[in-house]
Protein backbone atom coordinates (compact mmCIF):
# COMPACT_ATOMS: atom_id res chain seq x y z
CA UNK A 1 0.00 0.00 0.00
CA UNK A 2 1.81 3.54 -1.13
CA UNK A 3 2.91 5.89 1.49
CA UNK A 4 1.51 9.77 1.23
CA UNK A 5 4.87 11.28 0.31
CA UNK A 6 4.82 15.26 1.28
CA UNK A 7 4.92 17.84 4.16
CA UNK A 8 0.97 17.60 3.93
CA UNK A 9 -0.80 14.79 4.84
CA UNK A 10 -4.72 13.89 3.49
CA UNK A 11 -7.80 12.47 5.06
CA UNK A 12 -10.82 11.79 2.82
CA UNK A 13 -11.37 10.87 -0.81
CA UNK A 14 -10.41 12.85 -3.66
CA UNK A 15 -10.07 12.16 -7.63
CA UNK A 16 -11.18 8.59 -7.02
CA UNK A 17 -8.54 7.53 -4.10
CA UNK A 18 -8.77 7.60 -0.77
CA UNK A 19 -5.90 9.26 1.82
CA UNK A 20 -6.26 7.90 5.41
CA UNK A 21 -4.04 7.17 8.27
CA UNK A 22 -3.32 3.82 9.17
CA UNK A 23 -1.43 2.09 12.40
CA UNK A 24 0.23 5.88 12.37
CA UNK A 25 1.01 6.11 8.80
CA UNK A 26 -0.31 8.03 6.39
CA UNK A 27 -1.21 5.87 3.35
CA UNK A 28 -3.12 6.33 0.20
CA UNK A 29 -5.19 3.54 -2.21
CA UNK A 30 -7.74 3.77 -4.82
CA UNK A 31 -11.13 4.18 -3.08
CA UNK A 32 -13.45 1.62 -3.67
CA UNK A 33 -17.51 1.55 -2.42
CA UNK A 34 -18.88 -0.94 0.03
CA UNK A 35 -19.50 -4.74 -0.55
CA UNK A 36 -23.06 -6.15 -1.77
CA UNK A 37 -23.28 -8.05 1.43
CA UNK A 38 -22.26 -4.72 3.42
CA UNK A 39 -25.32 -2.96 1.18
CA UNK A 40 -27.68 -6.08 2.44
CA UNK A 41 -26.56 -6.16 5.61
CA UNK A 42 -25.67 -2.75 7.05
CA UNK A 43 -28.83 -0.58 8.05
CA UNK A 44 -26.93 2.77 6.73
CA UNK A 45 -27.26 1.33 3.13
CA UNK A 46 -31.17 0.54 3.71
CA UNK A 47 -32.24 3.37 1.05
CA UNK A 48 -29.02 2.08 -1.18
CA UNK A 49 -30.62 -0.89 -0.80
CA UNK A 50 -33.41 -0.43 -2.10
CA UNK A 51 -32.95 1.63 -4.89
CA UNK A 52 -31.54 -1.34 -6.06
CA UNK A 53 -33.69 -3.62 -5.68
CA UNK A 54 -36.39 -1.42 -7.87
CA UNK A 55 -33.46 -0.87 -10.46
CA UNK A 56 -33.70 -4.81 -11.09
CA UNK A 57 -37.40 -4.57 -11.01
CA UNK A 58 -37.24 -2.02 -13.82
CA UNK A 59 -34.02 -4.16 -15.49
CA UNK A 60 -36.92 -7.33 -15.36
CA UNK A 61 -39.76 -5.61 -17.35
CA UNK A 62 -37.42 -3.82 -19.65
CA UNK A 63 -35.96 -7.49 -20.56
CA UNK A 64 -39.46 -8.51 -20.55
CA UNK A 65 -40.45 -6.31 -23.22
CA UNK A 66 -37.59 -6.79 -25.16
CA UNK A 67 -37.91 -10.58 -25.24
CA UNK A 68 -41.86 -9.51 -26.56
CA UNK A 69 -40.68 -7.60 -29.43
CA UNK A 70 -37.91 -10.76 -29.87
CA UNK A 71 -36.09 -9.83 -33.15
CA UNK A 72 -37.46 -6.40 -33.94
CA UNK A 73 -35.95 -5.41 -31.55
CA UNK A 74 -32.57 -6.37 -32.25
CA UNK A 75 -33.20 -5.34 -35.79
CA UNK A 76 -34.22 -1.48 -34.80
CA UNK A 77 -32.29 -0.82 -32.13
CA UNK A 78 -29.50 1.16 -31.19
CA UNK A 79 -26.66 -0.01 -28.88
CA UNK A 80 -27.72 1.39 -25.92
CA UNK A 81 -31.41 0.66 -26.45
CA UNK A 82 -31.49 -1.95 -23.38
CA UNK A 83 -30.17 0.71 -20.99
CA UNK A 84 -32.66 4.05 -22.02
CA UNK A 85 -35.48 1.35 -21.82
CA UNK A 86 -34.30 0.33 -18.35
CA UNK A 87 -33.81 4.09 -17.60
CA UNK A 88 -38.20 4.34 -18.60
CA UNK A 89 -38.95 1.39 -16.67
CA UNK A 90 -37.26 2.60 -13.49
CA UNK A 91 -39.71 5.58 -13.79
CA UNK A 92 -42.60 3.36 -14.15
CA UNK A 93 -41.43 1.42 -10.94
CA UNK A 94 -40.89 4.56 -9.20
CA UNK A 95 -45.55 5.08 -9.58
CA UNK A 96 -46.01 2.03 -8.16
CA UNK A 97 -47.46 1.26 -4.98
CA UNK A 98 -46.15 -0.10 -2.03
CA UNK A 99 -43.03 0.70 -0.08
CA UNK A 100 -39.88 1.85 -1.29
CA UNK A 101 -37.53 -0.75 -2.42
CA UNK A 102 -40.79 -2.69 -3.27
CA UNK A 103 -43.12 -0.59 -5.32
CA UNK A 104 -45.21 -2.38 -7.71
CA UNK A 105 -43.88 -2.65 -11.47
CA UNK A 106 -46.47 -2.29 -13.34
CA UNK A 107 -46.77 -0.28 -17.21
CA UNK A 108 -50.18 1.40 -16.65
CA UNK A 109 -48.77 3.15 -13.83
CA UNK A 110 -46.58 5.60 -16.02
CA UNK A 111 -47.78 4.85 -19.91
CA UNK A 112 -46.20 8.07 -21.08
CA UNK A 113 -42.63 6.71 -19.80
CA UNK A 114 -42.96 4.47 -22.84
CA UNK A 115 -45.24 6.07 -25.57
CA UNK A 116 -43.38 7.82 -28.31
CA UNK A 117 -39.97 5.59 -27.22
CA UNK A 118 -37.67 5.02 -30.32
CA UNK A 119 -35.38 1.71 -30.42
CA UNK A 120 -32.89 3.99 -32.27
CA UNK A 121 -32.87 7.62 -30.51
CA UNK A 122 -30.74 8.65 -33.91
CA UNK A 123 -33.17 7.49 -36.21
CA UNK A 124 -36.35 8.78 -35.02
CA UNK A 125 -40.06 7.29 -36.86
CA UNK A 126 -41.84 11.05 -37.07
CA UNK A 127 -38.26 12.30 -39.19
CA UNK A 128 -38.72 9.42 -40.92
CA UNK A 129 -42.32 9.54 -42.24
CA UNK A 130 -45.20 11.81 -40.97
CA UNK A 131 -48.66 9.39 -40.30
CA UNK A 132 -50.77 9.02 -37.71
CA UNK A 133 -51.57 5.75 -36.65
CA UNK A 134 -55.33 4.41 -35.39
CA UNK A 135 -54.70 2.29 -32.95
CA UNK A 136 -58.40 -0.03 -31.72
CA UNK A 137 -58.09 -3.13 -29.83
CA UNK A 138 -60.98 -5.45 -28.88
CA UNK A 139 -61.95 -5.69 -24.63
CA UNK A 140 -60.19 -8.60 -24.30
CA UNK A 141 -57.03 -6.85 -25.52
CA UNK A 142 -55.77 -9.96 -27.38
CA UNK A 143 -56.92 -8.24 -30.98
CA UNK A 144 -54.89 -5.08 -32.16
CA UNK A 145 -55.02 -2.89 -35.47
CA UNK A 146 -53.26 -0.17 -36.86
CA UNK A 147 -55.05 1.60 -39.19
CA UNK A 148 -52.96 4.35 -41.28
CA UNK A 149 -55.24 5.88 -43.66
CA UNK A 150 -53.34 7.48 -46.36
CA UNK A 151 -49.73 8.07 -47.67
CA UNK A 152 -48.59 9.83 -50.03
CA UNK A 153 -45.25 10.73 -51.50
CA UNK A 154 -45.09 14.17 -49.38
CA UNK A 155 -45.56 11.97 -46.24
CA UNK A 156 -41.78 10.63 -46.80
CA UNK A 157 -39.53 13.19 -45.24
CA UNK A 158 -35.88 14.11 -47.21
CA UNK A 159 -36.92 10.84 -48.96
CA UNK A 160 -33.23 10.21 -51.00
CA UNK A 161 -33.60 8.62 -54.40
CA UNK A 162 -32.44 5.37 -53.95
CA UNK A 163 -35.69 4.29 -51.14
CA UNK A 164 -38.30 2.96 -53.93
CA UNK A 165 -39.97 1.14 -51.31
CA UNK A 166 -41.23 1.30 -47.77
CA UNK A 167 -42.72 -1.13 -45.17
CA UNK A 168 -44.22 -1.26 -41.96
CA UNK A 169 -44.06 -3.63 -39.29
CA UNK A 170 -46.49 -4.03 -36.32
CA UNK A 171 -45.39 -5.19 -33.23
CA UNK A 172 -46.80 -6.13 -29.97
CA UNK A 173 -45.03 -6.89 -26.40
CA UNK A 174 -47.08 -8.25 -23.70
CA UNK A 175 -45.34 -7.32 -20.59
CA UNK A 176 -46.91 -8.76 -16.63
CA UNK A 177 -46.58 -6.88 -14.09
CA UNK A 178 -43.77 -7.54 -11.36
CA UNK A 179 -44.51 -7.68 -7.35
CA UNK A 180 -41.84 -7.86 -4.64
CA UNK A 181 -41.59 -11.33 -3.15
CA UNK A 182 -40.28 -11.39 0.40
CA UNK A 183 -39.46 -14.98 0.87
CA UNK A 184 -37.69 -14.78 -2.34
CA UNK A 185 -36.11 -11.36 -1.87
CA UNK A 186 -36.78 -10.87 -5.30
CA UNK A 187 -39.57 -9.40 -8.38
CA UNK A 188 -41.37 -11.94 -9.92
CA UNK A 189 -43.91 -11.71 -12.72
CA UNK A 190 -47.38 -11.76 -11.28
CA UNK A 191 -48.58 -13.84 -14.23
CA UNK A 192 -45.08 -15.42 -15.80
CA UNK A 193 -47.15 -17.98 -18.14
CA UNK A 194 -48.07 -14.66 -20.47
CA UNK A 195 -45.17 -12.74 -19.95
CA UNK A 196 -42.46 -11.39 -22.38
CA UNK A 197 -44.63 -12.99 -25.22
CA UNK A 198 -45.36 -11.06 -28.83
CA UNK A 199 -46.58 -11.01 -32.08
CA UNK A 200 -45.78 -8.99 -35.66
CA UNK A 201 -47.04 -8.44 -39.03
CA UNK A 202 -45.58 -6.34 -41.77
CA UNK A 203 -47.04 -4.58 -45.11
CA UNK A 204 -46.18 -4.62 -48.34
CA UNK A 205 -43.41 -3.39 -49.41
CA UNK A 206 -45.15 0.17 -50.55
CA UNK A 207 -43.88 2.26 -53.69
CA UNK A 208 -42.80 5.35 -52.64
CA UNK A 209 -44.16 7.58 -55.21
CA UNK A 210 -47.88 6.50 -55.61
CA UNK A 211 -50.49 7.22 -52.84
CA UNK A 212 -51.57 4.36 -50.30
CA UNK A 213 -54.94 4.46 -48.49
CA UNK A 214 -56.35 2.39 -45.64
CA UNK A 215 -53.62 0.57 -44.22
CA UNK A 216 -54.16 -1.89 -42.18
CA UNK A 217 -51.90 -3.73 -39.93
CA UNK A 218 -53.56 -6.79 -37.81
CA UNK A 219 -51.61 -8.09 -34.70
CA UNK A 220 -53.30 -11.17 -32.15
CA UNK A 221 -51.65 -11.84 -29.17
CA UNK A 222 -50.54 -14.95 -28.38
CA UNK A 223 -52.54 -14.91 -25.37
CA UNK A 224 -55.64 -16.69 -25.90
CA UNK A 225 -58.23 -15.43 -23.04
CA UNK A 226 -58.64 -12.23 -21.65
CA UNK A 227 -55.97 -10.47 -20.30
CA UNK A 228 -55.19 -9.45 -16.95
CA UNK A 229 -55.59 -5.39 -16.20
CA UNK A 230 -51.99 -6.18 -14.49
CA UNK A 231 -50.57 -6.68 -17.57
CA UNK A 232 -49.44 -4.15 -20.22
CA UNK A 233 -49.35 -4.58 -23.91
CA UNK A 234 -47.54 -2.53 -25.83
CA UNK A 235 -48.06 -1.38 -29.31
CA UNK A 236 -44.94 -0.85 -31.94
CA UNK A 237 -44.67 1.05 -35.23
CA UNK A 238 -41.46 -0.01 -37.17
CA UNK A 239 -40.96 1.21 -40.90
CA UNK A 240 -38.04 0.34 -43.13
CA UNK A 241 -37.06 2.04 -46.73
CA UNK A 242 -36.03 -0.33 -49.52
CA UNK A 243 -33.92 0.53 -52.90
CA UNK A 244 -35.34 -2.34 -55.70
CA UNK A 245 -32.79 -3.47 -57.98
CA UNK A 246 -32.51 -5.73 -60.06
CA UNK A 247 -35.63 -7.27 -58.64
CA UNK A 248 -34.48 -7.61 -55.03
CA UNK A 249 -34.84 -5.02 -52.22
CA UNK A 250 -32.31 -4.18 -50.49
CA UNK A 251 -32.98 -2.30 -47.23
CA UNK A 252 -31.18 0.96 -46.06
CA UNK A 253 -29.97 0.24 -42.45
CA UNK A 254 -29.93 4.53 -41.82
CA UNK A 255 -33.22 4.44 -43.34
CA UNK A 256 -35.36 2.43 -40.51
CA UNK A 257 -37.54 3.31 -37.13
CA UNK A 258 -39.51 1.83 -34.81
CA UNK A 259 -41.36 3.35 -31.63
CA UNK A 260 -44.02 2.42 -29.12
CA UNK A 261 -47.14 4.00 -30.08
CA UNK A 262 -49.34 3.08 -27.79
CA UNK A 263 -50.10 0.97 -24.17
CA UNK A 264 -53.61 -0.67 -24.45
Amino acid sequence: MPKQNGIIKLKGVFNGVSYYKLNGVYVARKAVGPSKERINSDPAFIKVKANNQEFAAASMLSKALRAGLGNNAKYFKDTYMASRLTGCCLKIVQKGSGNLGQREANIHNNTTALIGFQLNKDLVFNKLISVKPIVTNNSKRTRVSINIPKITAKTHKKLPKNHTHVQLTAALSVVSNYVWQSDLNTYIPEFPAINALGSAQQSHKLLCKIEHKNINLNLESPVNNSIPKQVAVMVWLGITYFQKLDNQFIPQQTAKAMVCVAVV
